[in-house]
């Protein structure tokens, strides 16, 4: 797999911390706790790389659930990503109970959670892409959210295997727990090498001649 620069990995961590700290305030006033992000660790990785990092990541050996979030972006200059927010199960359902009121049963919003989480999905990821089409000067149109709660290891399955993902790992930490979220950017390589050429002129880094090349 392509491996980033330290300038790039620099470069990309940056862009994220711009993007993702604007989701995070307006996160923080529906949920009405501070939202602290972590600084991005970013990688690219082939999808049965990331279904195993997922899987061994989780005490459940990959059984606990993850809810994704997901949504298809065109930008454009080119560039194409299904771009996806995961959160494990449990986090998720705790998050709609905060949207609703700390009154709420969980057992009791099982009905709104999808339509919840939907517009989660919205707020976060439409959010930080914005701020990635203002930064680049470009525009990017959205597809509409969509909800699914699936095992780690068996997340990616609707997608091929030959797949690129670009990571972006953030934690997100809320006042009375610590919610641990992961942003997915998966694109095709000449997505990838158009993205990151936004990068490079953004933060006026060399450019590369060569694509990244597949796994």
């Amino acid at each position: 797999m392509h491996t980033f620069s330290e300038l790039e990995l620099d470069a990309l961590s940056e862009a994220f911390n711009l993007s993702l700290g604007e989701a995070a305030a307006t996160f923080s006033a529906i949920v009405h706790e501070e939202i602290e992000l972590s600084v991005p660790t970013i990688e690219i990785l082939s999808r049965d790389a990331l279904t195993e990092r997922l899987t061994q990541g989780r005490p459940g050996s990959g059984n606990d659930r993850l809810c994704r979030i997901n949504q298809r972006f065109n930008a454009a200059d080119g560039f194409q990503t299904d771009a996806l927010l995961l959160f494990p199960e449990h986090g998720s359902l705790e998050i709609v109970r905060r949207m609703l009121g700390d009154d709420t049963p969980v057992q009791h919003i099982t009905e709104l959670e999808q339509d919840a989480l939907a517009e989660i999905g919205n707020i976060i990821i439409n959010s930080c892409m914005a701020s990635l089409a203002n930064l680049f000067g470009t525009e990017m149109i959205g597809s509409l959210p969509s909800v699914q709660s699936r095992s780690a290891a068996t997340l990616l399955d609707d997608r091929d295997a030959d797949s690129v993902i670009l990571v972006a790992r953030i934690s997100m930490n809320m006042a009375a727990h610590n919610l641990s979220g992961f942003v997915l950017f998966i694109m095709d390589v000449p997505s990838i090498t158009s993205f990151m050429a936004q990068i490079r002129r953004l933060f006026r880094l060399p450019s590369h001649d060569e694509p990244p090349p597949a796994a």
